[in-house]
């Protein structure tokens, strides 16, 4: 067969569909005494239970609306709840929308009526902010202390049988936002092909087994794909809101095998005065997600934690691309790792020209695991997804043997303490001040928080403002992550064309 006939060939689609409720319906079946634990509270569901509330509430979500709704849920990240509505939600055939509980209800509020959401789910913690959220929307509150107005319990009143919704590889399962919650929201949907193909991407680059006991602090959806991937392995999950004390606690209690967290969190685990009193030795690996772990962060993590770190590099939109798994992050500490089996990168020039190995370019690649458009806003999706190619705005650099290097960014994004931040969004914010004449906001290098939220502001003249002032304005307004840790009172450089020069207050500020 010449190459040209080969090329034009083409095989008839097989009849399986990559549906993601069936992640937990097989592992109920395979293991049903396996658990997902809120580490915070003890409490214990197995995947049989699990998998039974998750059909509850699916039919109980079609009694009040319809296959392609899209449902908002608010959760700490250490119930069991996330994973549960998650699969309930798939199996309704209704979208999943996982928002960040430190979103304010201005915030809130504005997500649920730019994506028209017909439910909002939420865990009781969550009531007074939900209480402030101006929506006529279906609520449902799960918690210790269920009742009341709003109740999830409803929603378990209905039958533990399968709903009949058909999902098929292209069928949107879920929507998240990358930033612009106080403005026009950037959201992107996933399909359950790309979430699927997400969730057993975690298993096999962690190298999970169902021996493992997987202890997650890391908010959805993110955490939610590294609890489903636990769940293909057949694993125990445990789901815990970080405190480091409790978290050293829970690591002896449950004997832990491996922990999903951030840098920061591995940080503030370490500053514990008295670490090593908690008994650590059940962690055959702890694997580090949000942001480039720090040099110095990492060489504390290998003699105070466990000597076996992964490491890896995405965005919520793409999935991550590269793992460097233990014994590849102790040869090459710097390096986020090679490519991860699905995906294929580049370093790229200006003109989207391969770069050669060791040279800085911005990082391109091509992935089967992620969004294929930002949703509702095709400009930004022109911007991002070139010939084929989607720009992450990432500058890195290959070595000789193809592992990769991130030495800055493009974008004007800031990732601090695992969450992203766009300077846009907080300078709309910080420019209503009425003592600010201009402001720019940047990101510092800082050993915790990775990235480090500063503003740089002018005051209009005459005025006088402290820095704690500036920072409890934007706290008011914002979640907490987003508004600056530091603010500096500094005139604004541009240049000719009177464009923000960043980098020099980077320069400048780097430090401090």
């Amino acid at each position: 067969m010449s190459e040209e006939k080969f090329y034009c060939w083409k095989t008839e689609r097989p009849p399986g569909h990559l549906n993601v409720g069936l992640v937990l319906k097989n592992a109920a079946i395979s293991f049903p005494n396996k658990e997902i634990i809120d580490g915070n509270n003890d409490i214990h569901r197995s995947y049989k239970e699990v998998d039974e509330r998750a059909n509850r509430v699916a039919n109980g979500l079609l009694t009040r609306g319809n296959p392609g709704d899209f449902v908002g849920v608010i959760s700490r990240v250490g119930s069991i709840e996330p994973l549960e509505t998650y699969f309930a939600i798939i199996r309704a055939g209704m979208i999943a929308v996982p928002l960040s509980n430190r979103l304010k209800p201005s915030e809130i509020e504005n997500v649920l009526k730019y994506i028209n959401a017909k439910a909002l789910i939420f865990d009781e913690a969550f009531k007074s902010t939900v209480d402030q959220v101006d929506l006529k929307i279906g609520r449902y509150m799960f918690g210790m202390k269920e009742g009341g107005e709003y109740s999830y319990n409803d929603l378990l009143k209905y039958e533990p049988t399968e709903t009949g919704v058909e999902i098929f590889d292209h069928t949107p399962i879920c929507l998240g936002f990358t930033s612009g919650t106080t403005g026009a929201p950037k959201a992107y949907s996933r399909s359950s092909y790309a979430n699927f193909l997400n969730h057993i991407l975690y298993t096999i680059s962690f190298d999970m087994t169902y021996q493992d006991i997987a202890l997650n602090i890391i908010p959805p959806l993110t955490g939610i794909s590294w609890g489903a991937g636990v769940m293909l392995a057949r694993g125990t999950v445990i789901n815990m809101d970080f405190d480091p004390v409790a978290v050293l606690k829970a690591i002896e209690k449950y004997k832990v095998t491996i922990m999903y967290g951030a840098p920061a969190a591995y940080s503030f685990m370490m500053m514990v005065p008295d670490l090593d009193k908690y008994d650590l030795s059940s962690l055959r690996a702890v694997a580090s997600v949000g942001a480039v772990l720090p040099q110095n962060i990492l060489r504390q993590m290998w003699e105070k934690i466990t000597p076996n770190v992964y490491d890896h590099l995405g965005l919520q939109e793409t999935g991550f691309i590269a793992v460097s798994k233990p014994d590849m992050k102790r040869e090459k500490p710097e390096a986020v790792g090679p490519p991860t089996p699905l995906h294929e990168l580049k370093i790229v020039d200006e003109e989207d020209k391969e770069k050669p190995k060791g040279e800085i370019g911005e990082l391109i690649y091509r992935y089967p695991d992620g969004a294929a458009r930002y949703w509702q806003n095709e400009e930004k999706t022109r911007e991002a997804i070139k010939n084929g190619w989607f720009h992450s705005g990432d500058l890195g650099k290959f070595d000789e043997e193809g592992y990769l290097y991130v030495v800055g960014r493009l974008k004007d994004m800031i990732v601090s303490g695992g969450y992203n931040v766009f300077a846009i969004d907080v300078e709309d914010e910080l420019i209503q001040h009425p003592k600010i004449a201009e402001c720019a906001v940047i990101g510092l290098p800082d050993d915790t928080w990775g990235e480090k939220v500063s503003a740089v502001v002018t005051l209009t003249p005459d005025e006088t403002c402290t820095e704690e002032e500036i920072i409890n304005f934007c706290r008011d307004r914002m979640a907490h992550y987003k508004a600056p840790k530091s603010v500096f009172f500094d005139n604004i450089p541009r240049n000719l064309a009177g464009k923000v020069l960043k980098f020099k207050l980077v320069d400048k500020y780097k430090g401090k």
